[in-house]
């Protein structure tokens, strides 16, 4: 079901682009029904009963009956479906843009206001280079054979380098604005969001957590580069904590053939882990090193399966330990309970080490701090780290042991 969301656009930034698709979608099957309906048994026979010969003919015969006979009207309900779909899709887009306005007008916060005029500029230069793109290319078509009639080469590659250039332009006038505008959004929303409900907080969203910290934690495999960003250092009823956004990548060489057949090599880079880090000061009995992996992530098996009491537990973690009497010490059913609880509310895979008189934990998942691109309006980014920052703090009074319910807080992200 996922794939298919992503495939019908449901996961793009902009939200007239499910329309569109779900419009060709539509198209497609009709045309196809329609197609098999009348030609698609005397097809299907040539194919199967035919061998192999006959079945490569089959196929491109029905190829040829398909695009003969259905060809320029799929042209036509394509154009239609493309129309409808940006009409109901970009609607939509402009209800949804207008209610973030009035919502954000309605703060009375002169900086969301200002954030939010930024975010619509950012968004219409967007709009405008793809537009201008598609322009230029659909005139490219329309003018190629005259410029080349009347200037030859010249004005035919001429043409490109124009377009190329106008491009460009666009791009450069954007660029400075998106940037802004992502700065602003950091302060405007996140920082301000992270201040109304934590203590002594340090917020640098160019920084990261040190590399020290990553090792020390022993809980990702093999890489070569580290970046992140958003480092944050709190206090939440008296518990600290640090935490960033990490990417590791791990160089790879792999051969492939070149266009002449020839075997060559070439390094890529894989990501092996993209997700946050966070550390918290948490004692534990014992200092010994205790592993806890999310079996979602596809980690190796620990060479000694380790079984505690709660059955909850055990279906969706594994555990490495040097012993099951060390990892007991540490993994006592409050303990185990707190951290179902967290990978209930999380929804993602989550992986645990105790050490050091440290609690690190490793989330699988994006980026919430980082303002979206696409149509995406403030209010929903609002909304969006809203629920981020509530992660953080569920976390907290999860793993803390805290056993009633996490309270619902409410936030000031701007305003």
């Amino acid at each position: 079901m996922n794939r298919i969301k992503k495939a019908l656009g449901f996961d793009s930034p902009y939200s007239w682009v499910k329309w569109l698709r779900m419009s060709f979608a539509a198209v497609a099957l009709l045309i196809a029904a329609a197609f098999l309906e009348n030609f698609g048994s005397p097809a299907l026979d040539m194919i199967m009963d035919g061998g192999i010969i006959h079945g490569i003919i089959g196929v491109i015969i029905l190829l040829g009956i398909f695009i003969l006979l259905f060809g320029p009207i799929l042209a036509i309900l394509l154009g239609a479906a493309a129309l409808i779909g940006t009409l109901i899709g970009g609607t939509q887009s402009v209800q949804k843009q207008r209610q973030s306005l009035k919502e954000t007008y309605a703060t009375g916060s002169v900086e969301l206001i200002a954030l939010e005029k930024l975010r619509l500029k950012s968004q219409v230069l967007d709009a405008l280079l793809l537009v201008t793109a598609v322009a230029l290319v659909i005139l490219g078509f329309f003018l190629a054979e005259d410029l080349y009639d009347a200037l030859g080469e010249a004005g035919f590659y001429g043409y490109w380098v124009v377009a190329a250039i106008i491009l460009i332009g666009f791009w450069l006038a954007k660029v400075p604005v998106n940037l802004r505008y992502k700065n602003a959004f950091k302060e405007q929303v996140v920082a301000k969001g992270l201040q109304s409900v934590l203590d002594n907080v340090d917020f640098q969203p160019a920084n990261k957590l040190d590399e020290s910290i990553i090792q020390t934690a022993a809980l990702f495999p093999q890489y070569d580069i580290y970046n992140g960003n958003d480092y944050l250092a709190a206090d939440y009823h008296g518990h600290h904590f640090i935490q960033s956004d990490i990417h590791l990548q791990e160089e790879r060489e792999e051969t492939y053939r070149d266009s002449d057949d020839e075997l060559q090599t070439r390094t890529v880079y894989v990501s092996v882990f993209r997700g946050r880090l966070m550390v918290f000061d948490y004692n534990t009995i014992s200092n010994e090193p205790v592993k806890v992996y999310d079996r979602r992530g596809g980690r190796p098996k620990s060479s000694e399966a380790i079984q505690t009491e709660l059955d909850a537990f055990n279906r969706q973690f594994s555990i490495h330990a040097p012993s099951p009497t060390v990892a007991l010490r540490i993994l006592t059913p409050p303990v185990l309970e707190g951290i179902v609880l967290a990978a209930g509310r999380l929804g993602c895979p989550l992986d645990i080490s105790f050490k050091n008189k440290k609690l690190y934990l490793a989330l699988s998942g994006g980026d919430a701090f980082e303002a979206s691109g696409g149509d995406t309006t403030l209010s929903e980014q609002r909304q969006r780290v809203t629920r981020e920052i509530q992660v953080i703090l569920d976390l907290v009074e999860t793993l803390y042991l805290k056993k009633s319910s996490s309270p619902q807080y409410h936030f000031d992200t701007g305003g």
